[in-house]
């Protein structure tokens, strides 16, 4: 298995030979399914330095590219203590804790950013947090990450409104409520891993996906015969960084308060760079003649509303806790949103 070293200096060429030195007390294998380019990737290794700076018994690795799980199986990895971290999307933990699947549920569709981290930066977020911990045998170390807004996209069918998803196969990165809002929509789900995606494409398993631009860009998808893109911001996607609590319980109090201010120090810097990449990325998908049609307000208003008479199906189905749900939905009402 090729590994990706995370270099500090003269341990750096000790790590590339993979071989790990008696004196680096404890390692801290971090699994990512995106690659090396991706925001998440590059903003784990400013995290990844400042824990080494500030805990230098820590070693962190970063592994890209699913090199050693993909995010699906991120949370069994964690919770048998197969690797130390892992920063999944919150679509592929429902199944663990069914509240994580809050931001997909269709009451979120189309919202802004900023009323999102309102909602997910407070107690609903510190909510699923709790939970996850519990369930999964490990510590989450603060705000989530971002990766963006997430849109539908074709290969060979033009996307000018909703009529347009009718009968397209489009695979969706997992999570129950993504199945159901393509589903309503007009489209059939198909779950596809992240690696798995351009192969699925250019050999037609699927007519098309949801994701977003900078993950299209990352994976260069106009090379698997994507052409068309519905952008409708249909969720706001984002990643939950995990530790295990077998890592967790290795370090000191100070340590463990380190590990948690490193995180929270390299957020707000995530969040920023994960914005200018999706609009930067947009740019890179329209020079590579992917065509973007964007969704007008009021056509996201109207899917909302008719995505809105499924909701408390998907809440039952997934399990979620509907006290939960229901103070959400009112904090969004009271923002002004019509849902």
């Amino acid at each position: 298995m090729l590994r990706r070293p995370f270099v500090f200096g003269v341990v750096g060429s000790v790590f590339a030979l993979g071989v790990r030195p008696s004196w680096a007390a404890d390692q801290m294998r971090i699994s990512l399914d995106t690659n090396p380019t991706h925001v998440r990737n590059t903003n784990t290794e400013t995290f990844a330095t400042r824990v080494h700076a500030d805990i230098p018994r820590v070693a962190p690795q970063i592994f890209p590219s699913a090199q050693l799980f993909r995010d699906r199986d991120v949370p069994r990895a964690l919770r048998q203590g197969a690797v130390e971290m892992g920063i999944p999307g919150w679509w592929q933990l429902d199944g663990i804790a069914s509240d994580a699947a809050l931001p997909s549920l269709p009451m979120f569709y189309g919202l802004s950013a900023e009323l999102l981290y309102k909602i997910m930066d407070g107690p609903a977020g510190q909510q699923i947090n709790r939970k996850l911990e519990e369930r999964l045998r490990v510590k989450v170390l603060g705000r989530w990450f971002d990766l963006g807004g997430q849109h539908f996209y074709s290969t060979s069918k033009p996307l000018n409104g909703y009529a347009d998803l009718q009968g397209l196969r489009i695979r969706h990165p997992g999570g129950s409520a993504n199945a159901a809002r393509i589903r309503t929509l007009g489209a059939n789900p198909v779950l596809v891993p992240w690696p798995d995606v351009p192969l699925a494409l250019s050999q037609n398993t699927v007519d098309g996906l949801i994701t977003t631009h900078e993950s299209s860009n990352t994976a260069k998808l106009w090379d698997a015969g994507v052409k068309y893109c519905f952008e409708d911001n249909q969720t706001f996607n984002q990643y939950i960084p995990m530790v295990s609590q077998a890592f967790w319980a290795k370090l000191n109090a100070e340590e463990q308060r380190k590990l948690v201010t490193a995180w929270e120090a390299t957020v707000d810097k995530e969040r920023t760079e994960a914005a200018a990449a999706q609009i930067a990325a947009r740019d890179v998908l329209l020079r590579n003649g992917i065509t973007i049609k964007t969704a007008a307000p009021d056509e996201v208003a109207e899917a909302r509303q008719r995505l809105m008479t499924t909701q408390d199906q998907v809440v039952g189905e997934i399990g979620m806790d509907r006290e939960l749900v229901a103070g959400v939905l009112r904090e969004i009402r009271a923002s002004g949103v019509r849902v």
